[in-house]
Parts: structure tokens; sequence; C-alpha cells
């Protein structure tokens, strides 16, 4: 006698009423797991920033969604797909990307990238002495945390309201300054015209000025950094970036062309996100 198909599938043996079959998690329940990730700043943010005297965020692991926004070419175009994405990792929505610092930027988008395709990250970097491009592989994992705290506090003083006070060693001049944020990388992109960013030191200089010798007008700071001599540009760009967390990941780079060498920084940008 033929046995049913319900015998044939079990081996013989039928479920007594009592045994019920394992039921199957519904697909719709399952939520993208979080976890904690430090800030460069250790939370080092004005007074009533959701994040002022917090050392870590939340963030969700990347989705299929999130990908969409590193193929959209509005977004890639006017270069917010990045900041849309880190928008969107971010469990806590009171916290606006933009008013995050660069460093914890950076510090979101290698747990992002990491967590979605692990710590190797392969692309190709242009020499900087000949323009060939090369392969290079950068280890995630192996990342250097700066906390923009390792600095001479005689030298550089740190103000309530997050900022920091400088004299410049010629002019005598006292300058304050901030760590550069989210909406300053977005301003410069976007005024980044041809893909060459022009006066690269003094733009960047105007934006993480706050004020010479309290003066906070435009017309004065363009005025002041555009005339500054250099010893003092200099020692001004060498305390902001002791002033400033950050996280990097870095590589030794050997031209396969010319025999350049150097250290170079993980580059960020939408191709950050995607294994090669």
């Amino acid at each position: 006698m033929r046995r049913n198909n319900e015998e044939r599938l079990l081996g013989g043996h039928k479920p007594k009423p009592s045994e019920e079959a394992p039921q199957m998690q519904n697909p719709m329940d399952f939520v993208a797991p979080t976890e904690w990730v430090s800030l460069p700043s250790m939370g080092r943010y004005p007074k009533g920033h959701p994040l002022e005297g917090k050392d870590s965020i939340e963030i969700r692991y990347m989705t299929a969604k999130d990908e969409d926004i590193l193929t959209n070419r509005d977004l890639l175009k006017k270069g917010l797909a990045i900041d849309r994405l880190i928008s969107n990792l971010i469990k806590d929505k009171s916290i606006n990307p933009e008013h995050l610092y660069v460093g914890d930027r950076n510090a979101i988008m290698i747990y992002g990238r990491t967590s979605a395709y692990g710590a190797d990250y392969k692309t190709k970097l242009n020499c900087p002495n000949c323009g060939e491009p090369n392969k290079c592989v950068f280890d995630l994992s192996k990342h250097e945390v700066f906390h923009g705290n390792s600095f001479d506090t005689e030298i550089i003083q740190i103000t309530e309201d997050a900022t920091f006070i400088i004299t410049l060693p010629l002019s005598k001049i006292k300058v304050e300054v901030r760590p550069l944020m989210g909406f300053d990388e977005l301003d410069m992109i976007k005024n980044n015209k041809g893909g060459v960013m022009k006066d690269l030191v003094t733009k960047q200089m105007k934006r993480f000025v706050i004020s010479f010798n309290g003066y906070e007008d435009e017309k004065t700071i363009n005025y002041v950094v555009d005339n500054m001599v250099a010893t003092d540009s200099k020692f001004l760009r060498d305390c902001f970036m002791l002033i400033s967390p950050d996280v990097k990941v870095r590589n030794h780079f050997e031209c396969r062309e010319c025999g350049h060498e150097q250290e170079v920084n993980v580059p960020f940008g939408a191709d950050f996100f995607w294994p090669e």
C-alpha cells in the first residue's frame, strides 16, 4: 500500500496531535541591528547640541534602501549622498548630520561601511606625482583616532562654547576657531567647480575662524586671512589640526608607474561604500 505524501516526507512518522510544527518568523518583523559607535570628539559639542557630553552614537546597519541613495545621480551630483546616508544610519533623528564634526562623521562612515561590506576597502588612487591610477587596499579596522585634545593649554585655550582661542605668534592677534562640521564640507563641495578645489588654504581657514580679536564680520575675517603672513598662517593651521577630532585610515602608497612613495589617507566619497 502506497504511503501518502505526509508519511513519505516524515519518514513514516506521523506527528501526534500535541506536536506542533515550529513557527517561522515573519520576515517583516526583522529590524536592522544597531551598535554604538565611539565619537572621536567625545561629545565636545556646544551647549544644547544633542551630542553634548556624549562619547558615542547609536547607528544601525546599512540596508538595501540605503544603497539606493549611493546610486542616486541627483544626490551624487549635488554632493548630498553621504549626508543623506549618514542621516539614515543615525538612530536619533534629532541629530542633524550637517551639525556633526567632520571627524565624527568619518567614524560613522567607517562603521557603516565595515558593518556592510567588511574591513577591506579596495579602491584606485591617482599618483600624486604622475597621476597614474593605482590599485590600493585599505584595512578599515586599522584606524587611528584623534580626540582633538592633545595640545598645550598655554597656547590653545578652550572656551565654554567648545571653541578655541589661539594667539598668533607674529601679529599677536587672538583667533577664535572651531572644528569643521558637515555643513562646512557641503559648502566647500558646492563651491568646488570643475572638480578642483581652488584656494584651499584660505577657504578652509575662513570656514573654521570665528573671529579675529573679537571681530566676527565676514569682511574682517576675509581680509585678515588673505593678508596673514605665512608664519602665522602655518601656526594657525597646525593648531587647528590639534583641536580637530578625527579618525583616519592610512596606507603606504607606491606608484607602479613612477615609483613615487608616500603615506595616504583613505578617500571618503560615495564609492567608499561600495565593494570592489
